[in-house]
């Protein structure tokens, strides 16, 4: 069976808080048996701490990770904006991480951004359960992203793209006026490629409650269409969303009407 590298994560990150308070710099031969691997495969262990530092801009925490005989990070460290490794570890030390709450505490021994999306797909209805167990950001939104992927078959629900890298999980009502069980529910939530999100986000197409796309400048007033342009907004007018196969993962019409009085 494959680690569970998001549990080590959660298991890693006290420690490293610990050490930063301490202004210590661990090896990776000193956590290796915290989470019962080898120096060699700690790294799979901090890339998620690593990743969730970088999205969220807080100091690289896994800068004060290194070698025990080089006294550096390994190759595998890389830091938001910082290229100077001492500096950034400054940067981790000076930071109150008691205000920072650890992204993977809720992830126990069989528990993965996959298995919570699965277990949210199968039954929408435990998504207020398993919020409680990942209500930090970063990895609540892992897990809506990847629940949407499955929903949606991996297509964009507007064009039908389907290169994951360039799939995203758009909210219907945002993260912040969201409730704890839509922030991860896919009832608020539509798969969209990069492209129909920002039109969504910004307002160019909106979705309405029968589930049809709209595109706002009807009379194309507001912008130089091009090809690509029409194909994007103006030949989707009056499409209608695709949609998963199972209705209760679809998206909300109460909550599609309550953004579109908002906006």
């Amino acid at each position: 069976m494959a680690k569970n590298w998001e549990h080590a994560a959660g298991m890693l990150w006290p420690i490293l808080v610990d050490a930063a308070k301490d202004k210590r710099k661990p090896t990776y031969s000193d956590l290796a048996p915290i989470i019962n691997t080898n120096p060699l495969s700690v790294r799979n262990a901090l890339d998620p701490i690593q990743r969730h530092c970088i999205d969220y801009k807080l100091p690289p925490l896994t800068s004060i990770v290194v070698g025990k005989n080089t006294g550096i990070p390994g190759d595998g460290f890389i830091a938001w904006d910082i290229d100077d490794i001492e500096t950034a570890q400054q940067i981790v030390y000076q930071q109150n991480w008691d205000l920072v709450e650890n992204p993977f505490g809720g992830f126990g021994d069989n528990d993965t951004t996959e298995s919570f999306s699965r277990e949210i797909v199968n039954n929408p209805g435990k998504a207020k359960d398993i919020y409680s167990k990942i209500k930090v950001r970063g990895p609540a939104q892992a897990v809506f992203r990847s629940a949407l992927l499955l929903a949606y078959d991996g297509e964009c629900a507007v064009c039908g793209f389907s290169f994951e890298e360039g799939l995203e999980a758009a909210h219907i009502i945002s993260w912040s006026k969201a409730s704890h069980s839509e922030r991860i529910s896919p009832s608020n939530g539509i798969l969209l490629c990069a492209n129909h999100h920002k039109l969504y986000d910004s307002g160019w197409i909106i979705i309405t409650e029968d589930f049809k796309i709209k595109h706002i400048d009807e009379d194309y007033e507001n912008n130089d269409y091009g090809s690509a342009d029409k194909a994007a907004t103006v030949d989707l007018d009056g499409k209608s969303l695709r949609l998963p196969n199972n209705t209760e993962l679809w998206p909300s019409a109460e909550l599609i009407r309550k953004r579109n009085k908002q906006n």
